[in-house]
């Protein structure tokens, strides 16, 4: 898998993926994973025109922290999908005995996870073995988003946002 660089500004469309160089091995939504991290460090230059020398997303810092990350969790290869009703703690669980190194959980809408402490002890549930652990997130306001991340941010390894 291999990004190239596009020419718009925005953050989020900075990297076009190409899937002919080899198999994807999970979703790709909005973070870029790690194990490319190390690639696009090696082929493009860490500019932002448009960030005054701040730390942002495409900086050399950020692409550093993120691959010392990936590698801190062994980098794993074998990544459970996020699947709606089939991502709950037990089917990650069952996946991780048979060999699977990382799990999503099944995307959780930002705003009623905030709210809704039912909610949160229904769909979200983890123990310390479930871990790598990936939470996919669905929101359309970044505070909510944010507040919603922190409220899982001890129990897991990524925040994913899904932005289909």
């Amino acid at each position: 898998m291999r990004f190239k660089p596009l020419q718009s500004a925005s953050l989020f469309t900075k990297f076009q993926l190409n899937l002919k160089s080899e198999p994807s091995f999970s979703p790709f939504n909005t973070f870029i994973m790690a194990s490319q991290i190390q690639t696009l460090s090696s082929q493009t230059p860490a500019t932002n025109a448009d960030n005054d020398g701040d730390d942002t997303l495409c900086s050399s810092a950020h692409i550093e922290r993120a691959w010392a990350h990936w590698n801190s969790l062994g980098r794993p290869k074998l990544i459970v999908a996020p699947m709606v009703d089939n991502s709950e703690l037990p089917f990650r669980m069952l996946c991780r005995k048979y060999g699977a190194q990382a799990a999503y959980t099944p995307m959780l809408h930002s705003r009623i996870f905030g709210e809704s402490e039912k909610y949160r002890s229904e769909e979200f549930t983890t123990c310390k073995e479930d871990r790598p652990l990936f939470v996919q997130f669905c929101a359309n306001d970044p505070d909510i988003l944010l507040e919603s991340a922190r409220k899982v941010e001890p129990y897991c390894d990524y925040v994913d946002i899904n932005f289909g």
